[in-house]
C-alpha cells in the first residue's frame, strides 16, 4: 500500500505490536518501552492517544479491527498476518528509484546454483564479490537475499565499518536472531549450552539471562578458538532447522577478530547446510594486511569462489536510465553517460538525478535530447560533489540531520538520531521523508525498531565531508553523550562506539575510559589484535597529559592491561612485552602501590623465562615471593612459590624446588584458585605435575605416579581442557623417562586429538614432538624424526628458548636409534650449550651421559682406547652433577652406562661395587626400565 505517516509513539507502538503478533501486550508494557519507568504523564490517555493515531494511519476501524483488536481492561494484540518485505528489491532500494536489479545475470545465476548445492549437501559454499565503490556489490547481495528467502533460506546479514568493532558482523547477526525471540526460556533452548560464551560477544544476553553461568577462563589463544567453536556449533543448530544464507558486508573494513571467524566458519561449513557471502571493495589502498591474508588462504585453498564486479555494459546502462527515467534514451546520451561513469551503478544513477536536477536530459515536448555533452555542462567532478550539490537542495534542518547521522555511521536509528539532534519527533520524520525522498537514506524494514541507511557509504562521506572539524567534534561529542543517556542501563553494548565518537571529539578523559573498557571487552572476546588497538590509541591521549600520579596510575593500569593481549598475539618472548612489563614495573615503583606490581612482576617473569634468562626470572620469583608475605595473600603466595619452584627446577636444585611446589600445594584450594594468575593455567595442576617430574629425579618414582594420577583426576574434574592438556604432556615426560614407548605414543595421541579439538597450538606441538619419538624407538625411524623434527621446528619458531635442551636430548636419541650418529651428537651439543649459555641445568646430567653412550655406539663393536676414555669422561661429568643435585635417577643411569663400559674392559668387581651402591639406595620403582636394567648388569657382573 501507500506509505503512511506516523509520529514516534504510535510508531514506536506499532513495532512493538509487530514484535509479539497475535500475544497480548499489555498496558504497563506499553508504558514502559514507550516512555520508560518513572515516568509521570496521564497513562490512559497517552496510551489510547497513541493507539488512535496509529489506527487511523493504517485505516483501522476499532469496531472491525484487521490490526490492532483491544483487549477490554487488559492490552492489545496485533492480529495481522505480517509479509515482510524480500530484503531484495524492495525497501531498501526502492528509495532510490529502482525496483529490480540492472544487470549481473551471470553472477546472480552462480550465486543461485550455489543456493542449489548448499541444499544438496554438495560441500562448502562461499563467495566473495569484489569491485569498486559503488559497482553494486551491495545491491548484488541483496537481490540474492531475496532469492535465498524465496527458496526456504534463512538470511542473516552482518556489516563492518570503518571503526572496526570486534566481530561486529557476527554480533549483528546474533543481536537480530536474539531480538526476534520474545521468551527468555525460548531463547535459552536456542542457544543451550553455547550462551555463556555467546555472551563474550553480546553482553546483553547476561540482562536477559541473568543466571548464565560465567564463559570458561582459558589462555586468549584458546578462549578464541572456543569461542569460535561455540558460535559455529550455534549456527550448525540452527542451520538444521532452516537452511541459512550469511551475508557479511564491506570486508575491507573487517577487524582482525572477525576475519578470523570468518575464517574459522568457511573452513567448516562444509559439514553444515550454510552458505557464506562476503562483499569487499578490492582496490589496493582498501585491502588490509588481515583481509589479503584470509582472501589468500581461502581462495588459494579453493575454499571460496571469487566474482569480480565491473561496470556494466552500455545496454545495462540504457535499462537503468529508462527505468530511471520511466523513457528511453538515444544511444547517444548512453553512449555519453556510458564514457562518463565506466557503467558504475550508482554513478550512472548520480549522474543521471544530477542532470535531472538541472534540466539538462530532456527537451521541450519531455522525452530525452537525441545527444548529450556532458563537457559542455558545470557537472562536478566527483560523485562526492554530485551529493553535495544534491544535499544544498534540501531543508536547512534536514542537512543537519544528517550530519548527525552521518556523525552515527552508514546504519543509524531514529530514537539515537533524535537524542543526539533534540529535534523532536514529529520535525524528525519530515527530515526522514525529505531525505529518502531525495534518494540519500532509506528506512531497514526487516528492523524490529525505527532504524535507517545511508543509500551509498559514498553519500555518507560527502554528508561528512562538508563539515567543519569543529562540528565534526561537536557532533561526536552529541552523539557519545546520547548514548550515554539513552542506553544508561546498557553501556556494554556500545563501549567500542563510544570510545570512537568520544575520541573523535576531543574529550580526552572520556575516551580514554571508553577506550580502556572497550579494550577490556575486547580481551573478553578474544580479540586481543583490537585490545591492543585500543590501548595504544588510549596510550596517545594519556601522554598529551601532564606528568601527574593519577596519570602514571592509568598508564599502570593500560600497560597491565597490555602485557596480556601482547602475550596472545606475539608470544610470551617478544621484546614489545618485555618492554611493556618493564614499563609497568617502573610505573609501579614510583606509584608505591606495591599490591598494583604483582601480576606486572609475574608478566615480566614469564617473558625472561620463556627466552631462557634465568638469572633474572628468579630474582622476579623472590620478589613476587616478598610481596605475597607482606599482603599475607593465599592466592599470591601459591604463585610466588610456584615460580621459584619452577626458577629452582630449571637450575638443578631439585630438592629446594620441590619443597616450594609442596608449599605451594598445601595453599592451594581447587574452588578458589582455580585458573588463578598463572594466565589461565590452574596453579594446582601445574604444581602437581612439577612435583611429580621433581619426585622422578630424585629416585621416587611410585610417589612420581601417584603425584600425577592426582593430576589427572584434578584436571578432569575441574573441567579445564588447558590445565588437562598441560598434565598429559607432564605425563608423557616421565613415560619418555620410562621409555616406555607404547605408553607414550598413547598418550601423545590423547594430547594431540584434545589439542586439536581445543586449539591449543603449543602444547600440539610438544606432543607431536613426543609422538615421533615413540615412533623412532619402535621401528619407525625416518617417520618418527620427521614428526618430531617438524614439531621441534613450530615449537623452536616461537623463539622459546626454555625446556629447548630436553628435546633437543630427545631429537638426538632418536636420530641415534636410527644410527645417524653425527645429527645425533650436533643435537646434543647444541643441547650442552644452551645450559651453559642460559643456566638451565635439569637435564644437564642426561646430556652428558647420552653423549657418552652415543660416542661409544658410533665407533661400532671396538671403540677405540681414546673414544672410551672420552666417553667415561662424560659418564663421570654426568654422575657428578648427578650427585650435586641429589638426582638418584641420573644417577643410577649415569652410574649404569659407566659400569657397562668398565665390564667391557674387564673391571667387573670395581663395576659390581659401584652400582651395587646406588641400586641399593633404591627403595621403590623397581618395575622401572632403569632399575631393571642396572639389576639386569649387576646378575651379569656377579656371574
Amino acid at each position: 500500500g501507500r506509505p503512511r505517516k506516523l509520529e514516534r509513539i504510535p510508531l514506536d507502538l506499532l513495532f512493538l505490536l509487530i514484535e509479539r503478533r497475535g500475544q497480548l501486550v499489555t498496558r504497563e508494557e506499553i508504558l514502559e518501552r514507550l516512555w520508560g519507568k518513572g515516568v509521570f504523564l496521564d497513562v490512559d490517555n497517552a496510551i489510547n492517544s497513541a493507539v488512535r493515531k496509529l489506527r487511523r494511519a493504517v485505516g483501522d476501524d476499532p469496531d472491525a479491527p484487521r490490526f490492532v483488536v483491544t483487549v477490554p481492561g487488559k492490552g492489545y494484540r496485533f492480529v495481522a498476518q505480517i509479509r515482510r518485505p524480500k530484503t531484495g528489491s524492495t525497501g531498501r532500494f526502492r528509495a532510490r528509484g529502482l525496483d529490480a536489479m540492472v544487470g549481473r545475470e551471470r553472477e546472480l545465476s552462480s550465486l543461485t546454483s550455489g543456493l542449489d548445492e548448499t541444499l544438496a549437501g554438495h560441500g562448502r559454499l562461499v563467495f566473495l564479490v569484489s569491485g569498486e565503490p559503488g559497482i553494486g556489490k551491495t545491491r548484488l547481495a541483496d537481490e540474492f537475499a531475496a532469492v535465498a528467502e524465496a527458496k526456504g533460506f534463512a538470511v542473516r546479514i552482518g556489516h563492518c565499518f570503518q571503526e572496526a568493532v570486534p566481530f561486529l558482523p557476527f554480533v549483528e547477526m546474533l543481536e537480530r536472531f536474539v531480538d526476534c525471540i520474545a521468551e527468555p526460556e525460548q531463547l535459552r533452548r536456542q542457544l543451550a549450552q553455547e550462551a555463556s560464551e555467546l555472551a563474550r560477544l553480546l553482553p546483553k544476553l547476561r540482562r536477559i539471562l541473568p543466571d548464565l553461568p560465567p564463559a570458561l577462563d582459558l589462555p586468549p589463544l584458546q578462549a578464541r578458538r572456543h569461542l569460535f567453536n561455540c558460535f559455529f556449533d550455534f549456527l550448525a543448530r540452527i542451520a538444521t532447522e532452516q537452511p541459512t544464507l550469511m551475508i557479511v558486508e564491506d570486508l575491507h573494513w573487517a577487524d582482525d577478530s572477525t576475519l578470523a571467524l570468518l575464517d574459522h566458519l568457511a573452513q567448516r561449513i562444509a559439514e553444515l547446510p550454510v552458505m557464506l557471502l562476503g562483499t569487499y571493495r578490492d582496490a589496493e589502498i582498501d585491502v588490509t594486511r588481515g583481509l589479503a591474508k584470509t582472501l589468500e588462504d581461502l581462495l588459494r585453498g579453493r575454499i571460496a569462489t571469487r566474482l569480480k564486479l565491473k561496470g556494466l555494459p552500455r545496454d545495462d546502462v540504457a535499462t537503468m536510465l529508462s527505468r530511471l527515467s520511466g523513457k528511453s534514451a538515444s544511444a547517444e546520451v548512453v553512449e555519453e553517460i556510458f564514457a562518463e561513469t565506466e557503467g558504475n551503478p550508482f554513478f550512472v544513477e548520480e549522474l543521471f538525478r544530477h542532470l535531472d536536477e538541472e534540466n539538462r536530459l530532456y527537451d521541450s515536448t519531455g522525452e530525452f535530447h537525441s545527444s548529450l555533452k556532458i563537457a559542455e555542462f558545470e557537472v562536478p567532478e566527483s560523485v562526492r560533489l554530485v551529493v553535495a550539490r544534491r544535499l544544498e537542495r534540501l531543508d536547512e534542518t534536514t542537512r543537519r540531520m544528517l550530519a548527525t547521522a552521518a556523525t552515527i555511521g552508514r546504519f543509524f536509528s531514529f530514537e539515537l538520531v533524535e537524542a543526539a539532534s533534540g529535534t523532536d519527533g514529529d520535525s524528525l520524520m519530515e527530515c526522514i521523508a525529505e531525505a529518502e525522498g531525495a534518494g540519500l537514506v532509506y528506512s531497514l524494514p526487516e528492523s524490529p525498531k525505527a532504524r535507517f541507511q545511508f543509500s551509498h557509504e559514498l553519500v555518507r562521506q560527502a554528508v561528512i565531508s562538508r563539515l567543519s572539524s569543529a562540528l565534526r567534534q561537536k557532533l561526536h561529542l552529541e552523539v557519545a553523550e546520547a548514548i550515554e543517556r539513552t542506553w544508561s542501563a546498557g553501556l556494554e553494548d556500545y563501549y567500542s562506539a563510544l570510545a570512537h565518537h568520544y575520541s573523535s571529539s576531543g574529550n580526552s578523559l572520556k575516551a580514554l575510559e571508553y577506550l580502556q573498557l572497550a579494550a577490556q571487552q575486547a580481551i573478553q572476546r578474544s580479540a586481543n589484535a583490537e585490545a591492543i588497538s585500543h590501548l595504544n590509541a588510549a596510550m596517545q591521549f594519556l601522554n598529551a597529559l601532564p606528568e601527574t600520579s593519577e596519570r602514571d596510575r592509568q598508564e599502570l593500569a593500560l600497560q597491565t592491561m597490555l602485557g596480556p593481549a601482547l602475550i596472545a598475539t606475539r608470544g610470551n618472548g617478544s621484546p614489545e612485552v618485555g618492554a611493556v612489563y618493564k614499563r609497568a614495573l617502573q610505573l609501579g615503583r614510583q606509584s608505591g602501590e606495591d599490591a598494583r606490581l604483582f601480576p606486572v612482576l609475574l608478566g615480566l617473569r614469564s617473558f625472561h623465562l620463556i627466552r631462557g634468562e634465568l638469572q633474572p626470572a628468579f630474582a622476579l620469583g623472590q620478589q613476587l615471593l616478598s610481596l605475597a608475605e607482606d599482603a599475607r595473600d593465599p592466592g599470591l603466595l601459591l604463585e610466588a612459590h610456584q615460580a621459584l619452584g619452577t626458577s629452582l627446577l630449571l637450575f638443578g636444585k631439585f630438592a629446594p624446588a620441590l619443597e616450594h611446589f609442596e608449599q605451594a600445594l598445601g595453599l592451594y584450594h581447587p574452588k578458589i584458585h582455580h585458573v588463578h594468575l598463572t594466565y589461565t593455567l590452574d596453579p594446582g595442576i601445574l604444581c602437581l605435575v612439577r612435583s611429580a617430574w621433581l619426585l622422578e629425579f630424585l629416585g621416587y618414582s611410585d610417589r612420581t605416579s601417584k603425584k600425577m594420577e592426582e593430576a589427572l583426576v584434578l584436571g578432569h574434574r575441574q573441567s579445564h581442557a588447558y590445565s588437562l592438556a598441560v598434565a598429559i604432556v607432564h605425563m608423557i615426560t616421565i613415560s619418555h623417562f620410562h621409555r616406555d614407548w607404547q605408553k607414550l605414543q598413547e598418550q601423545a595421541e590423547t594430547a594431540i586429538a584434545l589439542c586439536t579439538e581445543q586449539g591449543f597450538g603449543a602444547i600440539l606441538a610438544q606432543a607431536s614432538t613426543f609422538r615421533g619419538c615413540a615412533l623412532a624407538q619402535q621401528g619407525k625411524t625416518e617417520e618418527g624424526i620427521a614428526e618430531l623434527r617438524a614439531g621441534l621446528d613450530a615449537q623452536f619458531a616461537t623463539g622459546a628458548i626454555m625446556f629447548r635442551p630436553w628435546y633437543l636430548l630427545y631429537l638426538g636419541e632418536a636420530y641415534g636409534t636410527a644410527g645417524r650418529f653425527k645429527e645425533a651428537l650436533d643435537a646434543i651439543a647444541e643441547a650442552i650449550a644452551i645450559t651453559e649459555r642460559t643456566g638451565e641445568r635439569e637435564i644437564e646430567a642426561e646430556l652428558h651421559r647420552t653423549k657418552g653412550d652415543l660416542m661409544l655406539r658410533s665407533s661400532g663393536v671396538q671403540p677405540s682406547r681414546v673414544v672410551e676414555t672420552e666417553a667415561e669422561e662424560f659418564f663421570r661429568k654426568s654422575i657428578e652433577i648427578a650427585r650435586q643435585q641429589e638426582a638418584r635417577s641420573f644417577e643410577l643411569r649415569a652410574v649404569t652406562s659407566l659400569c657397562r663400559l668398565w665390564k667391557r674392559q674387564g673391571k667387573n668387581a670395581e663395576a659390581r661395587q659401584r652400582l651395587a651402591e646406588i641400586y641399593n639406595w633404591f627403595t621403590e620403582g623397581f618395575d622401572t626400565a632403569d632399575l631393571k636394567d642396572a639389576k639386569g648388569l649387576l646378575d651379569e657382573l656377579s656371574a
